[in-house]
Formats: C-alpha cells, sequence, structure tokens
C-alpha cells in the first residue's frame, strides 16, 4: 500500500497486474471495487469513491477487509485472498455478533 490513500481510494502497490478486468468502465462502482488503471497497479475504493466510470474493475473487497484495508498505514503489506460469497456473508454475520 503506498501514501496515496484516502477516503476515495487506496492504492496498492507491487507487480503490476495485467489480464482481462470486466471492462465494464462506466457502471456503478461500490466501495471495496478494485480498478486497475493503465500502470497495473490496483485501487481500491473506498467510501467517497467516484459512483460510475473509471478504469476497469477487477473484482471487489468485502465490507470487512475494506475495513479492515482502512486501517491500514500506508507501506503496511497487505495480501488480497478470494473468498465465495457465502464465505463472505458468514465472515460479516459473524463480524456483526461481534459488534453487537
Amino acid at each position: 500500500m503506498d501514501n496515496r490513500a484516502d477516503r476515495m481510494g487506496v492504492r496498492l502497490t507491487g507487480p503490476a497486474l495485467h489480464g482481462s478486468p470486466d471492462g465494464h468502465h462506466f457502471r456503478r462502482h461500490s466501495a471495496g471495487a478494485v480498478q486497475i488503471p493503465p500502470d497495473g497497479q490496483p485501487i481500491v475504493l473506498m467510501n467517497d469513491r467516484q459512483t460510475i466510470g473509471g478504469y476497469p474493475r477487477l473484482g471487489a473487497l468485502t465490507p470487512i477487509a475494506c475495513a479492515n484495508l482502512a486501517q491500514c498505514l500506508p507501506g503496511t503489506q497487505v495480501w488480497l485472498t478470494p473468498v465465495s460469497a457465502s464465505q463472505a456473508q458468514d465472515d460479516y454475520r459473524k463480524q456483526l455478533m461481534v459488534w453487537r
């Protein structure tokens, strides 16, 4: 994670990502959407993100992953791990129980 992070987005650093993002530049973006700009360094959209447009989207972080990422300081190493929708829902329910 580099120092270009704010309420709009968090820029991640590392090996450039290449491949075939979904290519839907002009659809609605939710918090956690991962965009891939031309330099290949992903941007995770946060709470004050734009709502449409931008770069091709690779995927999205879960709400819990977004909350955890928002707490990281610049320079923190992060790893993204794919999860199924059902696993993300289970994790979210468990976190809600902790917060209550």
